[in-house]
């Protein structure tokens, strides 16, 4: 039979795929009720519930008066967003799906208010004194509005203008952990100031590549030929940052690094004209709309978010279905086989399976003293670089008072606060690039940890299969017994062959559905991108790694480097050594205070064991849904065995149809799943 094939490369077919898995899961969650199967009936739900508020966040990044607002307007095809020649966003603005056009304002201090869409740039602006004032009280704004783009579940984030001041910046920087992708926008006229090479050089990981689109604006001013060399510059330019940044993080000579090197991508570069786009939106000049390049980009920014992150989407639903779906058939069948048996031989067999049942649970506990370990030796690992953590913010700080460039009249009254400004700026700059590289170093040696202990793991998890198989076995009847021909009977050949529906848990695994226990998906990344959207015990995020949240705010803690010295002492100096001598003796005095103050060892500490914890909670989650049902399906036997009752005929044709019904639903999903896994494997290489 001819394979079928998936395109998620739409959102219509995206959400078609992700409407045609839940209602499996809602099928499946009926027959785990109905079996008794609460535990599988519940996981189920849990999925299905975060699959209803899935949705695509898409933030749009860049300096101000970049025309950010612009090309939202333009991908929303109509003036939504105030946009001006000065800078105009002040604060986040969110633009999702609505019939009732109307915005959602949330202050600060935790209030909220709903206000006219007119009104929108009386909150969220600079363009007047009276909305500036309003919008430093504004945490987020939400725009509700009758868009065709946003019909398709994703949510556009307008965010301030980079640089514009260090506020708005650190707003910009606060929404990224949480986002799906970004599209950062740069001008044609002058492509990558000095501002936006140190942002991407220090604030974009090195990971997310995949996850920016560069969109080049105002393009159509240019030739053609320009156009291509502007381009051409930028992806050169991003591959020299990205790269650069790759060798700091990982080492030159690392495996990581060199892995890294051959799966880089090359950046998504696009140009466009945001504001040519829009006019031809709205005056339905389709000519003008291919001149402004901007389907192009709305193609490549689709394609991102179906087929790249929302692949991973798909996989965590697949792999829900093919789990709970192989323990309902394994529900069924040992139910069925089981009150076929004699009680006596029932008994024995029930008995060894409660022991089986124990003996995984014990190589489990085996296996969390191995994980606990492996953090332990992670942190091990760390401590040369947490013991010379404060060393290295000092020394960066000293090495930029010698470097800072001084004449003699910069010591005069008059100009000696603008140089202490300045200087204290530079310090502060270079102290938390220093602190960001660090943790950005520390989370990587933690990644490289968990990625061996996941690849260490794949045994546990074959046992833990073969430990099932081999429950599954102890129930298994000869034909010749069975004398209606039974439940496995009817499935076997509808679902992958595996030598009988009892190897179905061993079948799919050794049949590709590697790595189970931690999301369904081969290789760490997507292992990462996945499990952790499973498990609350950690936070993760598509722009940082489960881990990356909190060590990023590590970095925060060269933040609280104030620079608030007294300046009248320097007045008398009238060397500039001397006054550096001073400057020097000050700054480390607040480091002294600053290493006082933060346990930046301690909080490593805890973001390792943190990490390794949330594998285990996978792993805990995963087989116990498994291991606790099996145990609930072998007590109701067993009542039921020491009863002396026997399965209706009509109770044999309700489980033959649920287990027909799963069998074809499972080798549907294992196709989509194949599919699936070839995409993401392709990603990682």
């Amino acid at each position: 039979m001819e394979q079928q094939t998936y395109d998620f490369a739409s959102y219509t077919s995206f959400r078609e795929t992700v409407n045609d898995l839940t209602e499996s899961l809602e099928q499946l969650r009926e027959y785990a009720a109905s079996l008794n199967l609460e535990n599988t009936a519940r996981s189920i739900g849990d999925i299905i519930e975060k699959s209803a508020g899935d949705h695509f966040e898409v933030a749009i990044v860049g300096e101000f008066k970049r025309g950010k607002s612009t090309l939202i307007n333009a991908l929303l095809g109509q003036e939504v967003l105030p946009a001006d020649v000065l800078p105009a966003t002040a604060t986040l603005n969110r633009v999702t799906y609505s019939k009732d056009p109307y915005v959602v304002v949330e202050y600060k201090d935790g209030t909220s208010e709903k206000v006219d869409i007119n009104h929108l740039a009386d909150y969220v602006t600079k363009l007047s004194y009276e909305s500036e004032k309003k919008a430093e009280t504004v945490k987020e704004a939400t725009v509700y509005y009758d868009t065709d783009f946003c019909k398709n579940h994703v949510d556009i984030i307008d965010t301030p203008g980079l640089n514009d001041d260090e506020q708005m910046t650190n707003v910009t920087m606060s929404i990224l952990p949480e986002i799906d992708a970004a599209v950062f926008v740069i001008s044609a006229n002058s492509p990558f100031s000095q501002f936006e090479k140190e942002f991407l050089e220090n604030k974009m990981l090195t990971s997310d590549l995949g996850r920016i689109i560069f969109a080049v604006n105002c393009f159509g001013t240019f030739s053609k030929e320009d156009e291509d060399r502007i381009v051409e510059t930028v992806e050169k330019r991003i591959c020299s940052y990205v790269m650069d940044k790759a060798k700091k993080v990982m080492g030159e000579n690392s495996k990581e690094f060199a892995v890294y090197k051959r799966k880089i991508g090359k950046p998504k570069v696009i140009g466009v004209y945001a504001k040519k786009a829009l006019i031809a939106k709205e005056n339905k000049d389709e000519q003008m709309l291919i001149e402004s390049n901007f389907p192009t980009f709305e193609s490549v920014l689709e394609t991102m978010l179906t087929k790249e992150r929302g692949s991973i989407t798909l996989q965590i639903l697949a792999n829900k279905i093919i789990s709970s779906g192989s323990e309902i058939i394994n529900s069924i069948v040992i139910h069925e086989n089981a009150l076929v048996m004699e009680t006596d031989e029932f008994m024995e067999k029930y008995q060894l399976a409660i022991e089986e049942i124990e003996e995984i649970r014990t190589k489990k506990r085996e296996e969390f003293v191995r994980i606990n370990n492996a953090a332990n030796k992670v942190f091990e690992q760390l401590q040369p670089i947490l013991d010379d953590y404060w060393v290295k913010i000092e020394e960066t700080a000293m090495q930029v008072i010698d470097d800072y460039q001084m004449a003699g009249e910069d010591l005069k009254r008059e100009k000696l606060k603008i140089v202490y400004e300045k200087l204290t700026q530079k310090i502060k700059e270079n102290i938390e690039n220093k602190a960001q590289l660090i943790c950005e170093q520390i989370q990587n040696d933690i990644n490289v940890g968990l990625s061996e202990e996941a690849v260490r793991l794949q045994s546990f998890q074959d046992e833990f299969f073969e430990s099932l198989n081999r429950i599954q076995e102890l129930f298994s009847v000869p034909a010749k017994h069975n004398r209606n021909g039974g439940v496995a009977d009817s499935i076997i050949g509808s679902v992958i062959g595996t030598g009988g529906i009892g190897g179905l848990f061993i079948g799919f695994r050794e049949a590709g559905v590697k790595g189970a226990l931690l999301g369904g998906l081969t290789g760490l990344t997507t292992w990462l991108a996945t499990s952790f959207l499973l498990v609350t015990t950690v936070v993760g995020g598509a722009f940082l790694t489960p881990a990356g949240i909190c060590i990023m705010a590590l970095a925060g803690f060269a933040g609280t480097f104030t620079g608030k010295f007294a300046v009248d002492k320097f007045l008398v100096q009238e060397r500039i050594d001397k006054f550096k001598v001073n400057m020097k003796a000050t700054v480390k005095k607040q480091f002294h205070e600053m290493k006082i103050n933060s346990d930046f060892t301690e909080s490593v500490r805890q973001q390792v064991y943190n990490s390794f914890s949330g594998l285990k909670a996978q792993i805990e989650q995963e087989t116990e849904i498994i291991l606790k049902d099996t145990q609930k399906t072998l007590d109701d036997l067993n009542d039921v065995k020491q009863q002396k009752k026997v399965m209706s005929d009509n109770e044999k044709i309700r489980l033959q149809g649920i287990a027909e019904n799963v069998g074809g639903m499972l080798a549907d999903t294992y196709n989509l799943h194949r599919a699936l896994t070839e995409i993401l494997s392709d990603d990682e290489e």
